[in-house]
């Protein structure tokens, strides 16, 4: 585990022989800017990058993404702060003894481009796209990788690529659009995503959808992902965000009533409304959206999946912990981006970049 810079300050520097060499850290050193609770620097630390920050506006996320990247510094504030720019600029700075390249990930919010969101292209939400390419500019990675839905690519949001291209190619990056479903990578959901792979030299498209297709893994089911979870206890009243419940990390499973109960057994697996969807336990879910009512109905039994199934169904390890209310902890699990999915475009793009 990587110490925070303040944890070095704390630490007696080591007298050593004149000729001795410090030991390298090796791995490509990673800011996440609109980090949630850290999906792609799930994906980045599993092919042997090192989070050094997080960025976040949203405070129960910094917990999360904190508690689960503990060699990471949580910064809670805008990517279009010049504050928090700064620090990153800084971190970055004090982390590059040994060289390694710096890599921006950033998964800006989606909402208004979502066709689940307001689908708004005046959404003051969108904005913070054209701001991570500023950041991007500003702090001059060796690459970067943004994601987002794939609605961003519609014609009405048009002007607002325009302008994020626009400062991107201004400070001399090349930008390759690249359309992925994440079912097809080993996430158990159907999750279509655009991402944006941001290099210092032109990539070539052909190559990196042929390097990618070479990772894509069969479609898995709602039964196979949730395979092995126990029957979830209900959440208590006097529900506590800093004790553990059963076994198992995040599941705990809504208190509902009889009556809301009987009406999701009634549901056939695979259909519903939006709320209640309930899941089919021979294909992957639909994607998973935050701000509904509910999350989808388990398959099997008549409550919405736990905090942790969505973890499942996202691609996340159980050991993954999210803090917060239960609603603060579903929508940080349906804003982020699946691992696995992340995981095959890091490990395409490292294959065509030095980011040892």
């Amino acid at each position: 585990m990587i110490a925070t810079t303040e944890q070095q300050l704390a630490t007696p520097p080591r007298m050593m022989p004149k000729q001795a060499t410090p030991l390298a850290i090796k791995g490509a050193r990673v800011i996440d800017l609109c980090c949630g609770l850290g999906g792609l620097s799930l994906a980045a630390q599993a092919i042997g990058m090192r989070a050094v920050a997080g960025v976040d506006t949203n405070p129960n996320a910094i917990k999360t993404y904190q508690h689960n990247f503990a060699g990471a510094e949580g910064i809670e504030g805008s990517v279009r702060s010049s504050t928090v720019l700064a620090r990153c600029a800084e971190l970055l700075k004090s982390t590059h003894a040994d060289r390694s390249p710096a890599v921006i990930l950033s998964g800006p919010p989606c909402q208004g481009f979502s066709s689940a969101g307001s689908r708004d292209p005046k959404d003051p939400r969108n904005q913070v796209l054209v701001a991570v390419a500023r950041a991007i500019a500003e702090l001059q990675p060796k690459c970067a990788v943004i994601e987002n839905v794939s609605m961003v690519l519609a014609q009405k949001y048009g002007e607002r690529l325009s302008l994020f291209e626009k400062a991107l190619r201004d400070a001399e990056f090349h930008v390759l659009r690249v359309l992925l479903d994440a079912s097809e990578f080993g996430v158990c959901q159907k999750r279509v995503r655009a991402f944006f792979l941001i290099t210092q030299k032109k990539l070539n498209e052909a190559d990196i959808l042929q390097r990618l297709a070479t990772r894509k893994m069969p479609t898995k089911s709602t039964q196979e992902a949730l395979h092995g979870l126990p029957v979830p206890m209900v959440r208590p009243d006097d529900y506590d965000d800093e004790q553990t419940y059963g076994d198992v990390l995040n599941h705990l499973a809504m208190k509902h009533s009889p009556k809301v109960m009987k009406k999701i057994a009634a549901i056939v697996p695979g259909k519903g409304p939006m709320s209640y969807r309930r899941l089919h336990p021979t294909r992957p879910s639909n994607t998973l959206f935050s701000g509904h009512r509910a999350p989808p109905a388990h398959f099997s039994e008549p409550r919405s999946i736990t905090v942790r199934e969505a973890l499942r169904l996202q691609g996340f390890p159980d050991d993954f912990r999210v803090y917060g209310s239960f609603s603060k902890q579903m929508e940080q699990v349906t804003n982020a981006v699946p691992p696995p999915l992340s995981r095959a475009v890091l490990e395409t793009l490292k294959e065509v970049i030095a980011l040892d």
